[in-house]
């Protein structure tokens, strides 16, 4: 086994820890959708990676880097100002904030032409590390289990009447994915939560 899934191995166990302490289940804690929005890898291939499975690297460089350059423009929506929806950025709007030109941006998503250097801008414009375009499947894995899942199962672990709380909302996160609730509901059912938690804690 390579170095990289030796160290992703360490990580899972620390995260199987602290989730075993938190209480939440496993869904919760290496939550695959999650994991795929924040490494661009198929849900199919963390699965693997996590349980200790190897899975196929990438074999071209340059097409590999502008499928996760596509992934980034699939996935990472903004509010539109007239109707308040969520949707993709335009290509105009990618390539000003990342400072090129929209024909440059079109050229970065034929798989002959980018190169790690065009993807500098991309990464500030979509706030995601450099290692986002060059890391391999379980050093991606490794990088978001390291920078948001423990701290986030940590952050948990520091008020046990939070914990409670939040892995209810975590688990109902879950369940409902990218839905977006009108707002009424989406209060009822935080209320619903914290009438579990008095229960739960016994308040």
């Amino acid at each position: 086994m390579s170095d990289g899934y030796a160290r992703l191995a360490e990580t899972v166990r620390a995260v199987e820890e602290l989730r075993l302490e938190s209480g939440l289940d496993r869904a919760s804690a290496f939550n695959l959708k999650d994991l795929s929005f924040h490494t661009s890898l198929p849900e199919a291939d963390i699965r693997r990676l996590l349980d200790g499975e190897l899975v196929e690297s990438p074999t071209s460089g340059p097409a590999e880097l502008a499928r996760r350059i596509a992934f980034l423009t699939e996935t990472r929506l903004t509010v539109d100002r007239d109707t308040g929806r969520r949707r993709q950025y335009t290509t105009a709007e990618i390539a000003a904030g990342s400072g090129m030109t929209p024909q440059w941006h079109g050229k970065l998503l034929n798989r002959s032409t980018p190169n790690i250097w065009h993807g500098a801008g991309l990464a500030k414009f979509f706030d995601v590390p450099m290692e986002y375009f060059t890391h391999t499947p379980p050093e991606a894995v490794k990088r978001v289990l390291d920078s948001k899942v423990i701290p986030e199962l940590t952050a948990l672990l520091r008020k046990p009447s939070e914990a409670v709380r939040n892995r209810h909302a975590m688990q109902l996160q879950l369940r409902l994915g990218d839905k977006e609730l009108p707002p009424d509901l989406e209060t009822a059912l935080m209320t619903f939560v914290d009438a579990i938690t008095r229960e739960s804690s016994g308040s």
